[in-house]
């Protein structure tokens, strides 16, 4: 939790720093981009790493990265030396440290909690991660309208070294997994491959995962712009539209964890994902604040639903000595694919507008959502219930 506040905290700063520095949605789509590239790249190589060495240790390694990168952000930001180039830049590094943890993170699950309970873990760790999305980013607009953004990136620092002891400190006997990998890199990576392949449903609930990430999710890229020359409510409106995904998500978290312990299904999975888009669609022709902040309420709801049900899934499907591996594939589609998806999102919201690129966006998901639903019939009918063990 300390984690996530400190990434929403750094991240609505370093959005709104960059409007500053280029008044442009495009550059702004280029450093979503860029903070989001490395999951492409390296997710399936981090997805070996998580399977090979003690995953606590790995994760504590990346948060101390990341911190140093903060502070980084922070001195350049404090001193007024900071560019455009230095943000790019920084976003990159920091992406690479969450592409090399993000692996680890999801695969470290089912060793720290009985198999009935995942799916309860998942949802509680969707409601932690929304929480901070409600808290970090109204702190953040706090900051910034007291003229004190670089606090938002000393925050962040002081956070993630926190937690860099934290994960030190752990007596987990389980951080690492069971069996550890033998074999070369390479031929753990054709492993993970070949499973997923293989297994009809669990190539299905990769590559939909894909959809949200290229079409759906850029709207997060784009707030600011919505904040700023839309709503026209300026940074404290920033903190409140962030919030309001928040406590949506918070809801929707939480009541997962509550009525569905061991996961979610097929149905939910899908309901998820149809309604989101909806409310995207919703949020993006509303002038209205009110309407907004509810709009997103239920998409931050929906993106819980959809996330931590497919999470779930792929948790009580995949074997535990695979689990790294295909997570790291699950990682590259639902969020490597989003550096794509803010590119053209930005470059469509500076030559058209930020609507037409929300609106269509969610179209596309809803047909990428009932091209599956109708090609992989099996997908509706998955329950993590009856789910056999992995």
């Amino acid at each position: 939790m300390l984690a996530s506040t400190g990434g929403f905290l750094q991240g609505t700063a370093q959005g709104w720093l960059v409007l500053d520095l280029t008044d442009s949605p495009a550059a702004l789509g280029v450093v979503s981009a860029l903070q989001i590239l490395p999951i492409l790249f390296l997710s399936a190589f981090a997805g070996v790493v998580a399977d090979r060495v003690d995953r606590r240790r790995l994760l504590a390694f990346t948060q101390l990265g990341a911190a140093i990168i903060a502070v980084v952000l922070a001195v350049l930001a404090t001193t007024g030396l900071v560019q455009y180039w230095h943000v790019a830049a920084l976003a990159l590094l920091a992406g690479t440290a969450t592409a090399l943890q993000n692996p680890a993170l999801q695969a470290i699950v089912p060793s720290l909690v009985p198999r009935e309970s995942i799916g309860s873990a998942v949802a509680l760790n969707s409601a932690q991660f929304n929480l901070s999305r409600i808290m970090g980013p109204s702190l953040a607009g706090a900051a910034i309208a007291a003229g004190g953004l670089a606090l938002a990136f000393w925050g962040n620092a002081i956070a993630l070294v926190l937690v860099t002891i934290i994960l030190v400190r752990l007596p987990l006997a389980e951080a690492s997994q069971a069996v550890r990998a033998q074999a070369s890199m390479w031929s753990n990576l054709l492993d993970g491959l070949r499973y997923t392949r293989g297994r009809r449903v669990v190539t299905a609930l990769v590559l939909l995962a894909g959809a949200p990430a290229l079409f759906l999710l850029n709207y997060l890229m784009l707030m600011p712009v919505y904040a700023r020359d839309i709503l026209e409510i300026g940074a404290p409106g920033l903190g409140l539209l962030s919030a309001g995904i928040g406590i949506g998500a918070l809801a929707g978290a939480l009541g997962l964890a509550a009525f569905r312990p061991s996961g979610g299904s097929g149905r939910l999975l899908f309901a998820g994902l149809v309604v989101g888009s909806v409310a995207e669609i919703v949020f993006a022709t509303s002038r209205l604040v009110p309407v907004s902040v509810v709009a997103l309420a239920f998409l931050g709801g929906c993106q819980v639903l959809y996330y931590a049900t497919t999470n779930t899934l792929l948790q009580v499907l995949v074997p535990g000595r695979l689990r790294g591996r295909v997570m790291s594939l699950y990682i590259l589609t639902s969020w490597g694919l989003i550096p794509v998806g803010n590119v053209v999102a930005g470059a469509v919201a500076e030559h058209a507008s930020a609507t037409i690129a929300l609106v269509g966006g969610s179209v596309l998901t809803l047909a990428c959502a009932i091209v599956a639903a109708v090609a992989v019939p099996e997908l509706r009918r998955l329950d993590a219930r009856a789910t056999p063990e992995a």
